[in-house]
């Protein structure tokens, strides 16, 4: 979404915010209200872009390496739509959806990040890593490692989240954001790994052992995740 259509849309939400119900006059309900409509008219801002939220966060990849395999899973688990925005400053991993779906999956992702990076630094002082002596051959083994965990983070955000999934919500996630970003494009995905199956397997175990769970006392509060040791 543009700048100008997002600070428009604010506004919007500011103004039809303008009632009676929350002391405002008749007269200051009845302008704010036909403010509102003209900007939609002139933004071209539909009644689901008003209901629909975005979160971002930064990412160094581009969406094209093996962490990049979480991020539509996220969506879907959070009943958004994900989008790779490139600009000068960088990446970002944007998230559309009806709140809280952004803010709970722009956490996932970056808290399953930290995860990753951390579980293969300890991977690297390992024999497994350490005894390959091409620099080439290192990277397929860390990434099949990272291929591994990613795998098994995403079957159980699956099994977590699967119970709260909707296809309608989804749906409507993906309707927005084809609407906030037109000419968007499908990135090609990265490969899984066939090789090197033992780090395969070393980071599927490790993201056995990544806890995920819900908040406690079943509140509001977004997944805790962290190290089980």
């Amino acid at each position: 979404m543009t700048d100008a259509r997002s600070k428009a849309r604010e506004r919007v939400r500011r103004l039809r915010e303008m009632t009676a119900a929350r002391g405002c006059t008749e007269a200051e309900a009845l302008a704010a209200a036909e403010k509102a409509a003209q900007l939609m008219r002139d933004h071209g801002i539909s009644e689901t872009d008003i209901k629909i939220e975005e979160a971002s966060s930064r990412s160094r990849q581009g969406g094209r390496g093996q962490k990049a395999r979480l991020w539509p899973v996220i969506a879907h688990c959070t009943n958004t739509a994900s989008i790779v925005v490139r600009s000068r400053f960088g990446n970002d991993v944007t998230f559309v959806g009806r709140e809280p779906g952004p803010e709970i999956a722009v956490y996932l992702r970056d808290v399953c990040e930290r995860a990753i990076d951390r579980e293969l630094a300890r991977f690297k002082t390992t024999p497994a890593y350490r005894r390959k002596r091409s620099v080439a051959v290192k990277r397929q083994v860390a990434a099949a490692f990272v291929g591994g965990m990613v795998t098994r983070l995403s079957g159980r955000l699956l099994e977590i989240f699967g119970p709260a999934v909707s296809e309608a919500d989804g749906a409507e996630a993906n309707r927005a954001l084809a609407e906030r970003y037109p000419g968007s494009i499908d990135l090609p995905k990265a490969k899984r790994e066939l090789r090197h199956s033992m780090a395969r397997a070393a980071g599927f175990l490790a993201g056995e052992n990544v806890t995920l769970a819900h908040g406690v006392g079943g509140s509001d509060t977004p997944l805790a995740i962290g190290d089980r040791s």
